[in-house]
C-alpha cells in the first residue's frame, strides 16, 4: 500500500466517522457516489447517495440516537490507479434502543477517483461481529 492510498482511505473513513458522530445523514452520504451501493449490518441493500444519506439520518434520529462510532482502517489496498479497497473495523456505542451497548463490525469499502474528483465511496458492506456462542 502506498502512503497516498492509506491517507485517502483514512480521510474518507474520518469523514464518515465525523458525520456519524454528528448525527448528520447528509454529511454521511456526501462521500458516496451518486450510484453507490450500501449493505448494512442487517443485510439491507441501499442504493445511491441520497438514499444512503436519508437512511442514515433515520437511524441517527431513532435506534442510534446519541451513538458514537469509531472507524479504523485495517487494510488499504490499491486495486488500480483510481480504485482502493479498504477493510475496516468499527466500534459502535449505542446508549439506548434495540442496539444499546457496544458492538463491533468489519466493513469493506471500494473507493474510486473519477477524473479530478476526490475519492468517493462506490460500495460499502458492513458486517456485525457476532458475540461468541454462549455469550
Amino acid at each position: 500500500m502506498t502512503e497516498a492510498a492509506a491517507e485517502a482511505g483514512n480521510r474518507v473513513l474520518k469523514l464518515l466517522e465525523d458525520a456519524w458522530n454528528d448525527a448528520d445523514g447528509e454529511a454521511f452520504g456526501a462521500p458516496f457516489a451518486e450510484d453507490a451501493v450500501f449493505v448494512n449490518i442487517r443485510g439491507e441493500h441501499h442504493t445511491g447517495r441520497t438514499g444512503i444519506a436519508r437512511g442514515h439520518q433515520a437511524i441517527f434520529d431513532s435506534i442510534y440516537k446519541g451513538s458514537v462510532n469509531r472507524y479504523e482502517a485495517l487494510v488499504v489496498k490499491q486495486l488500480a490507479e483510481n480504485v482502493l479497497y479498504v477493510l475496516g473495523h468499527a466500534t459502535l456505542h449505542a446508549p439506548t434502543g434495540p442496539m444499546a451497548g457496544d458492538h463491533e463490525s468489519h466493513f469493506s469499502v471500494v473507493l474510486s477517483r473519477r477524473e479530478a474528483s476526490d475519492w468517493q465511496v462506490d460500495a460499502f458492506h458492513n458486517t456485525l461481529i457476532a458475540p461468541p456462542p454462549g455469550g
